[in-house]
């Protein structure tokens, strides 16, 4: 061949092709290590988002029961407790849950304006004793409105009779001055309409301060508590009261005796003067006045014709009291 036909031929033909060109083209791979770690974060992330929507669905249905620190629990927005730990069951409870923990969750719910707390529907003596051992709170946490609280914890109340019937009007009279209706209120108590009124009607009549001094009194039921209402009519009859609940030797007593040593006293005074013994001595003069009441007697000596009877009576008060034991005794062995 020429050398001019042969510079044609190489200059028309197609070129050869490249090694790399005779070789099948594949897709480019990632490294398998890659790929296993982004299925596992997906599988991860799938998960959360399940145990999520069943979390949410389970804090809906009130199904699940958490350990919560009693820091993280604020108590319901309505109070149904005058002493909510000041009495001997509450040791009780605090000593059970000691020894064997706590048997009964607490009802909770989201706290609808501060993240990250719990309100407390019920179980407040629970949450009180578990902040006082240091020891974590069991609580259903439950999606709650501000109706449906209120009546879960009235009726958990109501089905454990362990509030008193003052505590009880208190309740209803928070939850009145609270906006709510008669029907949820009715609810939340589990009682009619009638029992309601009378419920507010007492819880108007008496006065908060008296209410405090006496406490929770759960052994006067409504009868007692509508007959004290009737003698606290007037202020003088409240002050009186007050008076009464105020000083130290009754401060000392528990909230039972508390009403009813008010009581005696508010039914002395509106039964009129009490009835007084005068003792004379031997010319005629006014030395002592007695006057009984139900709760004993009050002595009185006049100074002006006692001349020193007074200081002589308190001196021999030990011997007398001393001889009519002896006496008594003595009677009781015949």
């Amino acid at each position: 061949m020429k050398r001019k036909d042969l510079v044609n031929a190489i200059l028309s033909a197609d070129p050869a092709p490249a090694p790399s060109d005779t070789v099948d083209r594949k897709p480019a791979r990632v490294a398998a290590g890659s790929v296993r770690a982004m299925g596992l974060e997906l599988h991860r992330l799938t998960e959360q988002a399940d145990e999520a929507q069943v979390l949410r669905q389970q804090i809906e249905n009130g199904s699940i029961v958490a350990e919560l620190d009693p820091e993280m629990l604020e108590p319901s927005f309505v109070s149904d407790r005058l002493t909510p730990i000041d009495d001997p069951q509450y040791r009780q409870l605090v000593e059970s849950i000691r020894k064997d923990g706590q048997a009964l969750p607490v009802l909770v719910r989201p706290h609808p304006d501060r993240t990250g707390i719990y309100q407390i529907a019920y179980g407040h003596r629970r949450w009180h004793a578990a902040r006082e051992l240091a020891v974590k709170v069991r609580a259903i946490i439950q999606t709650l409105s501000d109706t449906e609280l209120v009546i879960a914890q009235g009726k958990e109340n109501a089905e454990r009779r362990n509030l008193s019937f003052i505590e009880r009007a208190l309740f209803a009279a928070k939850l009145d001055s609270n906006g709510f209706d008669r029907a949820t209120i009715n609810a939340a108590l589990a009682v009619h309409t009638t029992e309601l009124s009378r419920l507010l009607t007492v819880a108007a009549a008496i006065p908060s301060a008296i209410v405090t001094l006496i406490g929770p009194a759960p052994k006067a039921g409504r009868t007692r508590w509508i007959e004290l209402v009737e003698y606290l009519q007037t202020k003088d009859a409240q002050q009186l009261a007050v008076q009464t609940l105020d000083s130290p030797s009754l401060k000392r007593l528990g909230t039972d005796a508390r009403f009813e040593a008010l009581m005696e006293t508010l039914r002395n005074a509106a039964s009129g003067p009490e009835p007084t013994e005068v003792i004379a001595n031997a010319r005629g003069e006014p030395v002592v006045r007695i006057t009984r009441s139900g709760r004993g007697l009050r002595v009185w000596v006049d100074g002006r014709f006692g001349h020193g009877f007074g200081a002589y009576l308190v001196r021999s008060l030990p011997d007398l009291i001393h001889r009519f034991d002896t006496e008594t005794d003595q009677v009781l062995d015949q």
